[in-house]
């Protein structure tokens, strides 16, 4: 009885605890702040493509706000940033994994060091709406679509790899028009903090 018993109450000791499997993000926000009075530190982009739209295109077609006196070494998850590709043009995209974290994608789902990302981007995402959302919106509409191809969105994976100490990870808020990369620290140019009117 008393082996049962140890049993048992290991087995509930070690029972997973949902908070601790999680990584939740409640300090960032879909909303895009507007900006009247631009700093010295401060320039503006206007980025004209849609990887980003969550919904309200948030930040395609408008002239956004970049702050460049903010440290990289102050960059937070979720925030996003202002950067020089690898083709040498000016983009932006939203900051997923820190330096020396482990990020991988699950069937649309993102986990950093093994925990599960909740956030409004932490799944795959196509014009604001998750899988669910978009499909049932998209055959209430009578909209013609790809739905197997939008089905692959949803169900991203990608195999795990882990960020050396002076790399970020991205993946932009639309998941059909956007991208997914690694951020060096050198590429980094500032963080966007808004946009004009």
């Amino acid at each position: 009885m008393y082996i049962i018993n140890y049993f048992v109450n290991f087995l509930v000791g070690c029972s997973s605890n949902p908070s601790s499997d999680t990584i939740t993000d409640n300090n960032t926000t879909k909303d895009v702040p507007i900006i009247k009075n631009l700093g010295s530190d401060m320039i503006t982009h206007h980025h004209l493509y849609d990887d980003m739209d969550g919904g309200n295109h948030d930040y395609s077609d408008k002239t956004l706000v970049i702050d460049t006196s903010i440290d990289v070494s102050r960059i937070s998850r979720g925030d996003v940033v202002y950067f020089d590709n690898e083709d040498g043009e000016k983009d932006i995209s939203r900051v997923i994994a820190l330096p020396g974290e482990k990020v991988k994608v699950t069937k649309g789902q993102i986990y950093i060091n093994d925990k599960k990302l909740d956030s409004f981007y932490g799944t795959a995402h196509r014009v604001g709406l998750d899988k669910e959302n978009y499909f049932e919106k998209m055959d209430n509409e009578g909209n013609q679509y790809d739905k197997k191809s939008m089905m692959e969105v949803f169900e991203t994976d990608m195999n795990e790899i882990t960020l050396s100490e002076d790399e970020y990870y991205l993946i932009d808020d639309d998941w059909l028009q956007g991208k997914m990369m690694v951020l060096k620290e050198n590429d980094y140019i500032g963080k966007v903090v808004g946009y004009t009117k």
